[in-house]
């Protein structure tokens, strides 16, 4: 089933030109990457947990400086917060707890880019935190963007 949204990925957004070039693909082909049919076929890493609301999973595309990087990824196609019950904040929360038990980290970040991806800097319009485990002597700074310029050009949302 593909997602009738444009654009589901801001390619803008891509840290790499490998992650670009995927971006297009799948945005071509109408496929959310994110969408719980899809993520087997088109996300190299597996489906770790999977709960009523939430699936986690490494991130195909780690930043730099990350002793881990985990995707918790909304099993509904939405792009906001609000958009889902109350008890999937519960069930987030314990997935974040169960993550920061399993890993122990010295300390852990987390972003959640809400509503338009255009605008909060994200690159899938599909609802998903990044948990980010961060060791005392990290390889970079660890750097999550979180909007866009206000001169860039942004295109909306249903271009």
């Amino acid at each position: 089933m593909s997602v009738p949204l444009s654009p589901l990925y801001n390619v803008d957004a891509a840290r790499s030109a490998e992650q670009r070039r995927y971006m297009q693909e799948l945005e071509a082909a109408g496929v959310c990457v994110f969408c719980p049919e899809h993520v087997a076929a088109h996300h190299r890493e597996p489906v770790e947990h999977t709960g009523r609301h939430w699936y986690v999973t490494k991130n195909d595309y780690p930043y730099d400086g990350a002793a881990a990087h985990y995707l918790v990824v909304s099993n509904l196609h939405v792009v906001s917060f609000d958009e889902l019950p109350d008890d999937a904040g519960a069930e987030l929360w314990e997935i974040k707890r169960t993550l920061k038990s399993q890993l122990a980290p010295t300390a852990l970040a987390t972003v959640e880019r809400s509503g338009n991806m255009l605008y909060n800097g994200g690159s899938v319009a599909h609802l998903h935190v990044h948990l980010v485990a961060l060791d005392a002597t990290p390889s970079a700074t660890v750097r999550f963007r979180v909007s866009v310029h206000v001169d860039a050009p942004v295109r909306p949302a249903n271009a």
